[in-house]
């Protein structure tokens, strides 16, 4: 496979795969305690990498026959109705995905900044509920019902599983701390 071949999707997981291990080969200089979440991450992140990898070695153009390909053709030739032309396969990135690209960085850094302004417990039913609703299509019930256990999970996982406070937000935190309800 040469590098003119290999796809986006997987140069991406390549290099999350080499974020993953770099991440995990210097949580061992860190304490104990600290090594725990680089681990608790990294290692799940690495195997998942390596099963796409894999997925996409199998999937590459070199790995498919002749016959498959016919017998795809084949399918592809019959769902077309008479007196029509096959539609052209788009690429998978280009200029027909930017619109949908924008609208998901613009839901990736809101998400970040949310995280930052108002924490996690905040941050992520809004969020949560707001992306299932406009672009998951969800119904309101099975939106909020998500919104109301992502963050409950969170609060279970991290906070009395594994101890770990996760960040409150810089506003919410001013606000309690505003309201006398506790220290900043």
């Amino acid at each position: 496979m040469t590098l003119r071949t290999i796809s986006f999707s997987t140069a991406l997981t390549f290099v999350m795969l080499v974020i993953f291990s770099s991440m995990v080969a210097m949580s061992f200089d860190y304490p104990a305690k600290a090594r725990f979440m680089p681990l608790v991450v990294g290692i799940p992140g690495i195997v998942l990498c390596l099963v796409q990898l894999a997925i996409d070695l199998f999937r590459s153009p070199s790995a498919s026959t002749p016959a498959a390909a016919s017998v795809g053709q084949s399918i592809a030739a019959a769902s077309v109705p008479e007196g029509t032309q096959p539609e052209e396969e788009l690429p998978e990135f280009g200029p027909h995905t930017a619109k949908q690209e924008m609208v998901m960085w613009s839901y990736f850094v809101s998400f970040v900044a949310g995280i930052v302004l108002f924490g996690f417990y905040v941050s992520v039913p809004v969020m949560l509920l707001t992306f299932l609703r406009r672009q998951g299509e969800a119904s309101w019930k099975l939106a909020i019902a998500l919104s109301i256990a992502a963050p409950l999970a969170l609060y279970l996982m991290f906070g009395r599983l594994l101890g770990i406070e996760l960040h409150p937000g810089f506003v919410t935190r001013w606000v309690i701390h505003a309201l006398g309800m506790g220290s900043v």
